[in-house]
């Protein structure tokens, strides 16, 4: 078995370069901090594997967030997602009650989150 041992840039521009994945730079730096410290966290090496980390991993905005998580805070909401990233209030519920998904907030508003 052949194993290469990547950079945190290295990985991230792995992810960047999947052409079925919608990384921001934010996010693929993100996620593959995230998947470093899982790896220092449990003491063993972890393998890379962009499709693996596509599939169990999604980076969404304000406004995905909202569709993908607003009914876990058990109340009705616009159909007009618009307005997501304007109401404070209600996106810092929806982040708590999502909190068990949501692997980081990013600098340019996105989240990354563990898929369901």
């Amino acid at each position: 078995m052949l194993k290469q041992t990547l950079t945190t840039n290295e990985a991230a521009h792995t992810l960047l370069a999947d052409e079925f994945a919608n990384w921001t730079y934010d996010g693929a730096m993100a996620i593959t901090q995230y998947i470093e410290d899982l790896s220092d966290d449990m003491g063993e090496d972890v393998e890379f594997c962009h499709v693996v980390i596509r599939c169990d991993f999604s980076e969404l905005s304000a406004n995905e967030l909202v569709c993908y998580y607003g009914h876990l805070i058990g109340r009705d909401l616009p159909s007009d997602k618009s307005w997501a990233s304007n109401c404070e209030e209600i996106m810092s519920e929806i982040i708590e009650a999502a909190a068990e998904y949501i692997v980081a907030e990013l600098d340019n508003g996105n989240f990354i989150v563990r898929n369901c």
